[in-house]
């Protein structure tokens, strides 16, 4: 597995410049159907009148977690850290419940996550020392097996496996529309089997970026 090969400093420029694309690539976990170029020009508050009011405010509240996550790239990442991303995703959606856990079962039938094993599960996973591994872990575990909260699991995961990589020297992960097809059945793989490497491989080979 590949470890850190980026200073904290160099790793912070790499976000910097691959923000829209992050962005991005978070809103099409959220299955919006947006470009690179559109998403830009909505975080320069330049008006795309094809996307809905909803999705737009949709990218900007990524936005805003994005810039809340890198303002606190030093804290630890646990539950109230990622509730805190949840949050701020979902903000103005009332009905999402952003930043609670759910307590009700899902549309797929899953009991609702009881806090405690989450908080210890989380722990766990900001124990393992690799940042590539406890980035993939991280986002494996929130973002496409376990379902925490109502809405906005992959992107809050997603962002929360980047601070780990970034602040590790380890690069970025980005899902990028050519990779998303993918993603989504190696993803559903792992939901359906718990057999995690061919996800982990898959992402480790398309999806990081060190330069």
């Amino acid at each position: 597995m590949k470890t850190n090969c980026l200073s904290k400093e160099d790793n912070l420029k790499l976000a910097q410049n691959y923000l829209t694309k992050s962005i991005h690539s978070c809103a099409k976990m959220a299955n919006i159907n947006i470009t690179p170029t559109e998403t830009q020009a909505l975080l320069d508050d330049i008006d795309v009148s094809r996307i809905s009011d909803e999705h737009k405010r949709i990218i900007k509240n990524l936005q805003k977690a994005w810039q809340f996550a890198l303002d606190n790239i030093d804290s630890e990442i646990n539950l109230d850290w990622i509730s805190k991303i949840n949050a701020i995703i979902l903000d103005g959606f009332e009905d999402a419940q952003g930043g609670a856990l759910r307590t009700k079962v899902n549309h797929k039938n899953m009991p609702p996550p009881d806090p405690k094993k989450t908080i210890e599960d989380l722990k766990k996973i900001s124990e393992i020392e690799d940042p590539l591994e406890q980035a993939l872990e991280c986002f494996l575990y929130g973002g496409c097996k376990n379902r925490l909260f109502w809405l906005g699991n992959k992107r809050a995961f997603l962002i929360a496996a980047n601070i780990i990589l970034i602040r590790g020297g380890a690069g970025l992960l980005i899902i990028q529309d050519k990779d998303l097809v993918d993603f989504n059945l190696k993803s559903l793989y792992y939901f359906n089997t718990d057999k995690k490497e061919p996800l982990k491989e898959f992402l480790i080979e398309n999806c990081l970026i060190t330069q």
